[in-house]
């Protein structure tokens, strides 16, 4: 592949201080470093235009998020005298430890700061600079500064309003819709994840300005419990909540053949005027999940679509638990909207992280030997489903 050369109206949201702040999130250490360094390696850092993002303050947090939850978040700097410190009441440092730590817990517990989504240190900086770098990105598609934007960082989708949830300590995908809503009509928000995308299908759930269509594994006890075929929306917004819920071993054929389907009749249908697609890659074949048996050509795909439309575009990460593998599908899907492509048979260039990508050094992620339980029918019909409720 020849080194890119500068691309005019795709921007790149990152600075130092933003990949420093992502790489503290525990479910995915030193993730944002490997993915940059990686973009950086094959010459496409050098060849778009690089935004730093504006960390968020309290109140445009609040925009989405409610005052209470973002006051225990960042009890620190939350605005006002009577703050939710939640950080302080887990401490369990008085004489009376024991009881101020039940008393912490239930409230962490009331905003889903336990379990899967506990407080860290650096959880200010990351919260700031990841809801920030995803309503920079908005910005430039608003000001017309960009065409395509990529937050990799961003994508955080299963965050509630009132409550962290599912690795995600805020929604930037929300918040970044709601600047995109000060432009453009109506938004189409994708959802690649393996996982359903129910933080942002709940905020948008009444609204007929904004469809969400999520294509994701769905099975009873797998998590969010949500996203069948069932799900259309309410009120006015029936209709605008499409779900595409897909069997185990999904393979790059069946994920392609429904999404395509299903996607180009609801950019027809819905006629958008802005795109903010999640690139989640927990799905790749050999993702600690190991549910379905995606390369990144299933991911290519999906964008070289998207990006057919011509439509102003965000493009954001979110889930993906091998390091390597996330930084070879979204070094690939910016190499796309670059107007380009890095084939899985290409080397990986020298550069820091050269040792992660053990044995091969090339872009392939390796498939798993199993079958795909996603038949022929199943996908027919999802495909008929999706199309009556358009």
């Amino acid at each position: 592949m020849s080194n890119p050369s500068q691309v005019v109206g795709v921007a790149l949201v990152r600075s130092v201080h933003s990949l420093k702040a992502a790489d503290a999130l525990p479910s995915n250490p030193n993730r944002a470093s490997q993915v940059h360094a990686l973009i950086d390696a094959f010459g496409f850092g050098a060849s778009m235009d690089i935004i730093e993002p504006a960390p968020l303050t309290n109140d445009e947090l609040t925009r989405f998020h409610s005052e209470e939850y973002i006051a225990c978040l960042l009890p620190l700097s939350a605005s006002g005298g009577d703050d939710i410190d939640c950080h302080s009441t887990n401490s369990g440092s008085s004489e009376h430890s024991g009881e101020n730590k039940d008393d912490g817990d239930a409230l962490l517990d009331r905003f889903g700061l336990l379990y899967d989504c506990p407080l860290f240190d650096g959880i200010e900086d990351y919260v700031r600079y990841i809801a920030g770098g995803t309503v920079t990105a908005a910005n430039a598609l608003v000001t017309g500064q960009a065409h395509i934007a990529i937050h990799w960082e961003g994508g955080r989708h299963h965050c509630k309003r009132n409550k962290a949830a599912g690795f995600c300590y805020v929604n930037d995908i929300v918040l970044g819709i709601l600047r995109l809503q000060t432009q453009f009509a109506r938004v189409l928000y994708i959802d690649l994840d393996l996982h359903h995308g129910d933080g942002v299908q709940d905020a948008f759930i009444y609204s007929d300005k904004v469809m969400t269509l999520s294509i994701h594994h769905y099975d009873r006890g797998f998590y969010p419990n949500t996203g069948g075929s069932f799900s259309e929306g309410k009120g006015r917004g029936v209709g605008r909540s499409i779900n595409i819920p897909l069997n185990r071993g999904a393979s790059d054929a069946s994920f392609t053949r429904v999404f395509s389907a299903i996607a180009s009749r609801v950019a027809t249908s819905f006629a958008p005027e802005a795109v903010v697609v999640q690139c989640g890659c927990d799905g790749l074949a050999d993702d600690p999940y190991k549910i379905f048996n995606l390369t990144t050509d299933a991911f290519a795909c999906a964008l070289e679509l998207v990006l057919s439309w011509g439509l102003p575009v965000i493009l954001l990460g979110g889930g993906g638990y091998n390091n390597s593998d996330c930084a070879r599908c979204w070094a690939r899907l910016t190499a796309v909207a670059c107007g380009a492509d890095i084939l899985p048979a290409t080397d990986i260039p020298e550069h820091t992280f050269l040792n992660q990508y053990t044995p091969a050094f090339d872009m392939r992620v390796e498939k798993m030997f199993i079958d795909d339980a996603n038949t022929e029918s199943a996908i027919d019909a999802l495909i008929a489903e999706a199309e009556a409720l358009l």
